[in-house]
């Protein structure tokens, strides 16, 4: 990679303009603490020479885009900021900006949660999946896809040809998103050689954005499209193909001509809606397996990792052998967020440290071709050695460019670690991850990122087509135990429910009582219960249903605190019980479950009180002849009772969603 092809643009956030800064020096290094009384974000002391402010801003959801003026303006020498406006259950984000009037010095961003509550039901997932694997890998891919489910994911599979054109797996994608609208799919997990999509024109001459790595015509002429697979994450456009012509690239992959297949965009047309991520070990030759053992290889120490049954060690390693320019500022951002900063270690050679130590995540970079990387080693080096990082982040130039044999940023993948992706070309943001959020979540945020973040100012790679993740995008850092062997049953109008005890760490058990055809989940526990029997006392109607139970654990990382689930057990019990949905009168409540709004058909009812299981009692007051509103409750079920016209008590249960 020539420096002299590096091109820092200035990114405009607010009134701030980006001074060319590098690496670490470009990021500030936020670990945050949570207790009773709030939040409290911490960083390193700021050079004496700093002395500018340093600005504090916050978003309370992580869909609002739209950081608004700073909560704190602090003086340059402050190192925290405590925030007492973040309650237990609840999370939020903070920017926080060093600047020199308005000249933006370094950036910090971290997801913080304070106690933050479980996420039972993760979205829906499709697996896309090479033909090819259909009989030699069905044991693998069942395990994965009940692995997804227990997780809380809605799984579905689609198996394609490798000789199909990227256009017609679109179309069978889409057929496939599409008939899922009453189960959203947000996830999409490429398993295999499933036909790479390429988009671009590249290229120096100034009509165009350059490579990402910058190797324009005459330097290395790594010009024209590239790889593209956020193309089946944009799932609700279709990508021209009459525009671009170009042929100067080095290899005719690469060459582009009009209504030949290669679609014509170099930044994504429009948002894309699917986490994506693909694991495909096509033409890794030099490990001297098929891709098809390679990747049933990869799904058994998928398999390990997400029941909770891998160990690692938490900390980060980073190998920056590009320290004049700001590629590892991803590394030292996202690093931040999952571990606290002694636990991030810069001074350690990549792979001497990593074939005998264990890291959960680590980054190299350096000066790069399709199957190396300057100061870091060669695709062979992880043939040769377990590399022990189950997450790697690389960059440098060519191997970004990974639909090739023997590709460097694809061979972490073939031995030892489960994700992989080119990061600093432009600068991703998966701290998220520090807050139990999957990998795929920071991946599509990177991909849709303008000027919400600061994108490093590589080359104007940012939103950029070439962006890849390599590996399973439901991954997690931490995962938990799996429950197994549940039993259900209706007896004395209460389910009793036993399962056995999985090995590992984690504080008990939780259970919810879910409607998979709504993806409703009713949590029927208010506490982490630490027996493997329970009596749910509190489903007052009958019928049938679905119950899961998960392992649970409070983890506290350099984000926070949050409530972690393990893979759940579920049964399926016929529940008798003697208080019914109907009520006297032809009486009628809808919508039930709800988040907020009940309303019924009979204007004469009054006197409405609400009971939870313990017997505690809310009153409730119309807000409307025909309408009462729950929206303060907390989620679970209850007993509504009021009165009809000749008052005459009325019972029904209620169930209140989550807001």
């Amino acid at each position: 990679m020539k420096k002299s092809l590096i091109i820092f643009t200035m990114a405009l956030l607010g009134l701030l303009k980006v001074e060319a800064q590098v690496a670490k020096t470009q990021v500030l290094m936020i670990n945050a603490t949570a207790d009773a009384s709030g939040i409290n974000l911490t960083w390193p002391a700021m050079p004496g020479t700093f002395t500018g402010q340093i600005l504090i801003y916050k978003r309370d959801s992580l869909h609002k885009y739209d950081w608004g003026n700073p909560i704190a303006t602090l003086t340059s020498t402050a190192t925290s900021y405590k925030d007492i406006n973040v309650k237990k259950g609840q999370s939020c984000e903070y920017r926080v900006i060093t600047a020199n009037g308005n000249n933006a010095v370094s950036f910090g961003y971290i997801y913080v949660g304070n106690e933050l509550k479980e996420t039972p039901y993760k979205g829906g997932i499709v697996l896309l999946i090479d033909s090819n694997y259909l009989g030699p890998l069905a044991l693998e891919i069942n395990r994965l896809y009940n692995d997804l489910e227990a997780e809380g994911w809605q799984v579905s599979k689609l198996y394609v040809n490798r000789t199909s054109t990227a256009i017609q797996v679109k179309n069978k994608l889409k057929n496939h998103v599409n008939a899922r609208k009453n189960k959203p799919v947000t996830s999409l997990f490429i398993l295999g050689h499933v036909p790479v999509p390429y988009s671009g024109g590249y290229t120096g001459d100034g009509s165009n954005f350059p490579p990402p790595d910058g190797h324009v015509e005459g330097q290395g002429n790594h010009t024209g499209a590239w790889p593209a697979d956020g193309y089946y994450g944009d799932i609700d456009r279709d990508w021209t193909d009459n525009s671009v012509v170009m042929t100067t690239g080095a290899q005719t992959r690469h060459h582009n001509l009009r209504e030949d297949g290669k679609f014509d965009h170099v930044k994504f047309p429009s948002k894309v809606e699917l986490e994506v991520g693909r694991v495909d070990l096509f033409g890794m030759t030099a490990f001297g397996k098929s891709d098809t053992v390679l990747t049933k290889n990869y799904l058994n120490r998928n398999h390990l990792w997400r029941t909770g049954q891998t160990k690692t060690t938490e900390r980060a390693l980073i190998d920056n052998n590009f320290t004049s320019l700001n590629l590892a500022s991803t590394a030292y951002h996202n690093f931040s967020g999952f571990f606290s900063r002694d636990s991030i270690f810069d001074n350690k050679d990549y792979i001497n440290t990593l074939k005998s130590n264990s890291y959960l995540w680590s980054y190299g970079c350096g000066a790069g071709s399709y199957n190396s990387c300057s100061g870091i080693g060669n695709t062979t080096s992880f043939v040769n050695d377990s590399i022990e990082s189950i997450f790697t982040i690389l960059a440098g130039s060519y191997f970004g460019d990974w639909d090739i044999a023997n590709n460097f940023l694809k061979a972490p993948l073939a031995k030892g670690s489960l994700a992989s992706f080119w990061g600093g070309i432009p600068k991703w943001y998966i701290h998220t991850m520090g807050l139990g959020k999957n990998i795929g979540f920071g991946t599509v945020e990177s991909f849709n990122n303008t000027t919400f973040y600061f994108d490093g100012g590589f080359n104007g790679s940012g939103n950029s087509i070439h962006m890849a993740l390599m590996g399973d995008p439901s991954l997690c850092n931490r995962h938990l135990p799996a429950v197994k062997g549940l039993t259900a049953s209706s007896v004395n109008k209460r389910v009793s429910l036993k399962w056995n005890k999985p090995k590992g760490d984690f504080d008990g058990y939780t259970i919810y009582r879910v409607d998979t055809s709504k993806n409703i989940y009713i949590k029927a526990t208010s506490y982490i219960i630490k027996d493997t029997v329970y009596t749910d006392s509190s489903n007052y109607v009958g019928g049938d249903y679905t119950y899961y139970v998960y392992t649970i654990k409070k983890e506290t990382t350099a984000s926070g605190s949050y409530f972690n689930l393990g893979a759940a057990s579920k049964a399926f019990v016929k529940h008798s019980n003697k208080i019914q949905s109907t009520t006297k009168n032809n009486v009628q409540f809808y919508p039930n479950p709800s988040t907020g709004i009940i309303r019924f058909n009979q204007e004469s009812l009054h006197s409405f009180m609400i009971y939870d299981r313990t017997g505690k009692s809310f009153s409730v007051n119309k807000t409307d002849d025909l309408s009462i509103n729950i929206e303060q409750l907390p989620e679970g079920i209850y007993i509504l009772r009021c009165l009809d016209e000749n008052d005459i008590e009325i019972s029904v249960p209620i169930i209140k969603l989550a807001n």
